[in-house]
């Protein structure tokens, strides 16, 4: 089934608030698993509603929590204390936006946390206020380190943005090969994945979705290394949970998930008038965008196009929801008396 874009942001944020959220809350967590949907990365789009209810039912998140910030010269330090990662990472964002104005560069580190959606939401979001930002985030082991069988580390995504003329550059990456929401879609799908995405209990590389019991790093050791990194910033810096102490988000109702977060900004402008950045930046697209194509591409893009061309495409022709997720969005919005629209775009 397809959905129009703005109709499940509405259907969304109408359901988060049926769940306790402030509507203005409400209507940022749905803006960035929309936004995340449209962009194609459905793996950490509305397929997470039935998750974030459950942890909401175990007491693990509470909508009306207030995070916890604590300022120290061009670092602030912020604890969820309860509330979801997204409104912990907008309260991030806004504060390094303060403290870049008065010092230049500074960053952000969050503990306490939970699945944030894209890191490249927030990245994207710095560079529109003229900032360069690089945002990265632990999660819950479900990667064998390179050599390893079992998992060690999470996906544990690192964004990048910058300001451009039009949208930003941004990259927004797992470190592993896929990420596991990605799985999940295939799951809901019944679809065969790619063979270097996963392995099974055995270590071995598999097709089956449903066999994944970790993922593979991206590029061998290159993409465990990234990861590690990241696992540094975002958990070990932060202090919060590292590696097997991050609570999993799907089947761990013990203990809240203390995933971290870690966060950069700096003010083009203390380098450069933004205008000349911006111009630069044009200069070095039009460069990639110049290079001749090799056999079965049409054009070389710069990161964050592909991303941008799917947003385009889905804004006109709707959102594409495999018919687990839809049932499972319909069953969440019976319960809430919120009846999900469903129908074509």
């Amino acid at each position: 089934m397809k959905i129009d874009g703005s109709r499940l942001r509405s259907w969304a944020t109408q359901l988060l608030e049926t769940w306790g959220y402030d509507p203005d809350d409400a209507a940022y967590l749905a803006e960035t698993l929309v936004d995340a949907n449209l962009r194609g990365v459905d793996s950490h789009g509305v397929i997470r509603l039935a998750a974030y209810r459950a942890r909401i039912d175990a007491g693990l998140v509470r909508p009306r929590a207030e995070p916890i910030v604590e300022r120290s010269g061009a670092v602030v330090r912020i604890d969820a204390n309860g509330a979801p990662g997204q409104l912990a990472a907008r309260l991030a964002v806004d504060e390094l936006d303060g403290l870049v104005a008065t010092h230049g560069i500074a960053s952000a580190a969050v503990r306490g946390s939970t699945h944030f959606g894209t890191a490249g939401f927030y990245a994207r979001d710095l560079a529109r206020r003229g900032r360069i930002a690089i945002v990265v985030s632990n999660s819950e082991p479900c990667v064998v380190p390179f050599g390893g069988r079992e998992a060690l580390l999470g996906t544990n995504p690192l964004a990048f943005a910058a300001p451009a003329s039009g949208d930003p550059i941004s990259l927004d990456m797992a470190t592993s090969t896929s990420a596991m929401g990605k799985v999940l879609v295939a799951q809901a799908k019944s679809t065969a994945i790619p063979a270097d995405w996963g392995v099974d209990a055995a270590g071995v590389p598999t097709t089956d979705p449903a066999a994944v019991t970790a993922l593979l790093p991206a590029a061998g050791p290159k993409g465990y290394g990234l990861a590690f990194l990241v696992e540094v910033l975002g958990g070990v810096l932060t202090g919060a949970a590292v590696a097997g102490d991050i609570g999993n988000m799907y089947n761990d109702f013990s203990k809240p998930q203390d995933v971290g977060h870690w966060m950069l900004a700096v003010d083009v402008a203390r380098f450069l008038p933004l205008d000349d950045f911006v111009a630069r930046m044009d200069g070095l697209a039009a460069l990639a965008h110049a290079v001749p194509t090799a056999p079965g591409f049409d054009r070389v893009l710069v990161p964050g196009e592909p991303e941008e061309a799917t947003r385009r495409a889905r804004l006109a022709g709707g959102i594409e929801l495999p018919d687990a997720t839809a049932s499972e969005l319909a069953a969440l919005g019976t319960d809430a008396g919120v009846a999900f629209p469903g129908g074509a775009a």
